[in-house]
C-alpha cells in the first residue's frame, strides 16, 4: 500500500510504504518440551509504514546479501557443519568450557546463526539454549536441523536483541560469536544483558575490533570494508569499558587477533586442499569469494587495521 499525505495517493511526491514487519519468529518451546515437536512456529507482525526509499530493512539486508542461504551454505562449509563464525567447533569448545556451565543453566545466544553452538551447549553441557537472530534464513535452516534432536533443550527465535525484551534474571549465560558487530549502542544492549542475567551471571562475546587507532585512523581500504558491511567497530579495548560501563565486573577484554590469523589461515589452506569438491557443492565464484575474503581478512589484521577480541564479564552478586 502506498500512503500520501492526504491518504492513499501513488502519485504522491513523498510516497510511504505500509506494510508487515516481522517482529519476532519462535518455535513453541511447549510443543519441543511435551511432544518432541519442534516444528511449532509463532509469527508475530507489526504493521510499519516508512517513506518508500525507506522500505529495505536491515534484516532484508541480512537475508538478502550477507546471508543469503546460498552464503549461509557457503559459510559453512568453510567453518564447518552447524557453524557460521570464526573457529567452528574449535572455538566453540574452547569458549564454552570458560563457561562453568551447569545441568539446567538458561542460555541466551544473541546471533545464534544456525544453531550449531547451541545444540553444543545442550548436549554437552545440559543447558536449556534460546537462540536469538535478525536473520530469517539463519533461524529457518535452525529450525530445520533442530528436528534431528528434539530431545535437546534449544529453541530457535526471529528477533531484534536491540528491541526484544526478556524479565530480569532469565538467564545465568549470556553468549554472542561474532554478531555485535551490527550494532551501533553496544552500551544499551549491553545493559539489557545486565538486566537478563542473574547476579553472577556471565557474559560471552567474541566480536571484530578495530585497531587501537580507531576506525578513523584506519586505512581507507578498511574503512570502504567497514562501511560496505555496515559494521560498528571498536578496539578491544574500548570494548571491554562499554562492558563495564554496563555494570559489569571481572572484565576481561582479550585481543585475540594472533589467533584469528590462525584460524583465518587454516581454513584457506582447508578450503583450497578441497577446491574441486568445494566448487562441485557450491560455486567458483564462492570458492573465490572465501578465498580472497580470508586472505583480505588475513592482511588487514597484520596491517593492525583489524582485529578478533573475546570479552567475558559478570553480573555482580548482590
Amino acid at each position: 500500500i502506498v500512503e500520501g499525505t492526504g491518504g492513499i495517493d501513488n502519485h504522491n511526491d513523498n510516497p510511504r510504504v505500509a506494510g508487515l514487519e516481522l517482529i519476532s519468529s519462535s518455535s513453541v518451546t511447549t510443543y519441543r518440551r511435551l511432544k518432541h515437536n519442534n516444528g511449532q512456529i509463532c509469527f508475530l507482525w507489526q504493521k510499519v509504514v516508512r517513506a518508500a526509499q525507506e522500505a529495505t530493512s536491515f534484516q532484508d539486508f541480512l537475508d538478502t546479501q550477507q546471508y543469503s542461504l546460498t552464503s549461509i551454505l557457503r559459510y559453512e562449509k568453510i567453518f564447518g557443519p552447524g557453524y557460521v563464525s570464526t573457529g567452528g567447533q574449535g572455538t566453540t569448545t574452547e569458549f564454552a568450557a570458560l563457561l562453568d556451565l551447569q545441568p539446567g543453566h538458561r542460555v541466551l545466544d544473541v546471533g545464534c546463526g544456525i544453531g550449531g553452538g547451541d545444540f553444543y551447549l545442550a548436549r554437552q553441557y545440559g543447558a536449556h539454549v534460546l537462540g536469538l537472530d535478525l536473520s530469517t534464513n539463519m533461524i529457518h535452516v535452525a529450525l530445520e536441523r533442530a528436528q534431528a534432536c528434539p530431545e535437546l533443550a534449544v529453541d530457535f527465535e526471529i528477533a531484534n536483541a536491540t528491541t526484544r525484551d526478556f524479565a530480569p534474571r532469565s538467564f545465568e549465560v549470556i553468549y554472542s560469536r561474532d554478531t555485535i558487530l551490527h550494532i551501533e549502542d553496544k552500551l544499551a544492549l549491553f545493559q539489557k544483558f545486565y538486566k537478563w542475567l542473574q547476579p553472577g551471571g556471565k557474559v560471552l562475546i567474541s566480536d571484530y575490533c578495530c585497531g587501537d587507532q580507531g576506525l578513523t585512523g584506519a586505512s581507507d581500504r578498511f574503512q570502504a570494508y567497514v562501511a560496505q558491511r555496515g559494521y560498528h567497530l571498536l578496539s578491544p579495548a574500548q570494548y571491554g569499558k562499554v562492558l563495564e560501563q554496563a555494570g559489569f565486573v571481572q572484565v576481561q577484554a582479550q585481543d585475540r587477533t594472533e589467533q584469528f590469523i590462525k584460524i583465518l589461515q587454516d581454513e584457506v589452506t582447508k578450503t583450497k586442499a578441497c577446491r574441486d569438491e568445494f566448487i562441485q557443492e557450491t560455486s567458483l565464484e564462492d570458492y573465490e569469494a572465501i578465498v580472497q575474503g580470508w586472505e583480505a581478512k588475513i592482511v588487514r589484521c597484520q596491517e593492525g587495521d583489524q582485529k578478533w577480541g573475546l570479552f567475558l564479564a559478570e553480573k555482580p552478586m548482590e
